[in-house]
């Protein structure tokens, strides 16, 4: 059985727990398994297929897409919340988890350089006894967000944002040029690297991608938007080449790959829903709100729940295929 998954989820649909069968694996033409396996404890009890990942090592791994910015954080230095999705999935799950995540981390902080004033890269968490990682990086490799908080900074009145944006505009930064094709190359040999390095110390760890949550439709206008016409469209080339390489990535890897670019196509900045926080508005610019965060830890909890996720965490070696029964859990590949 191949490593590979696909996950997406139509806009339309509400993320939550309820909606996990309406995931599409793309191109396979069918919905997975509506029905749930179930684990055959020694008692002969059956309890819930997610127990399988209880008490486990769970790792995140990335960028501030991961690490959850807000105002009130865990980490001043990576300014991680305790709200983030690694955490709401550990917490789904009961697995332990080593947030490594650090806002502002490109895909060398993972891989070999620490971001100061920390010691060691985010690699250093993996352990053997990992069983899950998830892996949302590449967009600081790009400066994706660097160029979307200078366009911003450039665009605003500094009457009409927050505090703590005219705080984070006092230092102006210039508005690099969009990245070219050697660049987006690069993230996607990056991003497979770090799979292939989180299995290098961990072989028995199932590596889950997620890719970045969508600003939203080019064309819509709104106050927490603060783009020019062209920079909106210059902005949607830099994501959507970001998502192909992180596709390109997950393949080439053979990882899960969650995504949430798909199923946050209708959360974005200027929607009645937003998973993400706008220009300016209070939240940190940009990034996953409270709902966004939640939405994204659902579908990453909606992954893991398919039968076929579970059978690959069984034929990692985590679990004996003896213990696990159900629809689509099969003891071997």
């Amino acid at each position: 059985m191949s490593r590979r998954r696909w996950w997406s989820r139509g806009a339309a649909l509400a993320v939550s727990a309820a909606a996990a069968a309406a995931l599409v694996i793309p191109g396979s033409g069918v919905t997975p398994e509506p029905s749930s396996p179930v684990r055959t404890t020694a008692s002969g009890a059956e309890t819930p297929v997610l127990d399988v990942y209880a008490l486990s090592k769970y790792v995140s791994l990335g960028s501030s897409y991961a690490a959850g910015p807000a105002v009130s954080r865990l980490h001043t230095v990576c300014q991680r919340s305790a709200d983030n999705y690694p955490h709401q999935v550990a917490a789904a799950l009961g697995m332990r988890l080593s947030d490594a995540s650090c806002s502002g981390a490109r895909t060398v902080n993972i891989l070999r350089v620490p971001q100061r004033p920390l010691r060691m890269p985010q690699i250093s968490a993996v352990t053997p006894d990992t069983r899950l990682v998830t892996i949302t990086t590449g967009g600081n490799d790009l400066d994706y967000m660097g160029r979307l908080l200078a366009m911003g900074c450039a665009n605003s009145d500094p009457r009409h944002i927050s505090p703590l944006t005219v705080r984070a505009c006092a230092r102006p930064k210039p508005i690099r040029p969009e990245p070219v094709a050697r660049d987006y190359v690069a993230v996607e040999q990056s991003i497979a690297a770090t799979v292939g390095a989180v299995r290098a110390r961990a072989p028995h760890a199932l590596v889950v991608i997620v890719d970045y949550l969508p600003l939203g439709p080019v064309g819509q206008r709104c106050a927490g938007l603060a783009l020019t016409p062209a920079q909106a469209i210059s902005t949607r080339r830099v994501y959507d080449a970001l998502v192909a390489a992180t596709a390109r990535a997950a393949a080439a890897s053979d990882a899960v790959l969650v995504r949430a670019s798909r199923a946050g196509a209708g959360h974005g900045v200027c929607s009645k829903s937003p998973w993400l926080s706008g220009f300016g508005t209070g939240g940190v610019s940009y990034h996953p709100n409270a709902q966004g965060k939640t939405a994204v830890a659902d579908l990453v909890l909606a992954a893991l729940r398919q039968p076929s996720t579970v059978a690959e965490f069984v034929t990692l070696g985590v679990l004996p295929a003896s213990g696990v029964v159900g629809p689509g859990v099969a003891p071997s590949r």
